[in-house]
């Protein structure tokens, strides 16, 4: 008398192959690696016919998908082109926009780096050299035009 209980109705009863027992969960990252080296040895072990069985069974699964995914990608392309066109258009008419945007950006982070690197006591005289150099060209550009005479050459002395 064995203490194995009966096999199922639907699995053949001369199929007496021992299960394993359970085994204990591997402790630590150590352990798992032993594990996995133990289950691949187990996977090479088994035989190649069971593995060329298993791929051919998949095959047909594995067709269906790969059709599928090209068939999305074939139905995504016009969209993907159009979403590239319109990104590409936008970018054209506002690209003083954009680029205004992002001098300022640059200025901010500018302006932020050096009063990161200025002593407090400096500060304030540094942030008014910088508004006098900002508002020196416009006086210069707002200037009316004066006419300026030329210098007296040499040879007419």
């Amino acid at each position: 008398m064995s203490d194995r209980p009966d096999p199922p109705a639907d699995e053949p009863a001369g199929d007496t192959a021992e299960v394993p027992p359970p085994r204990r969960k591997p402790a630590g990252f150590g352990g798992a690696l032993r594990g996995l080296a133990r289950a691949a040895g187990e996977v090479a072990a088994a035989s190649g016919e069971e593995a060329r069985r298993l791929a051919e069974t998949a095959r047909p699964e594995v067709e269906r998908i790969a059709k599928q995914a090209k068939a999305a990608a074939e139905a995504a392309t016009p969209h993907i082109k159009q979403a590239a066109t319109d990104a590409t258009d936008y970018v054209r008419e506002h690209q003083d926009e954009i680029r205004a945007g992002a001098k300022k950006g640059a200025g901010v982070v500018a302006d932020q780096a050096v009063r990161t690197v200025t002593p407090r006591p400096l500060r304030p005289a540094i942030d008014a050299m910088k508004d006098e150099l900002r508002e020196q060209p416009k006086a210069t550009s707002d200037a009316p035009d004066e006419e300026i005479e030329p210098d007296e050459s040499p040879t007419e002395r």
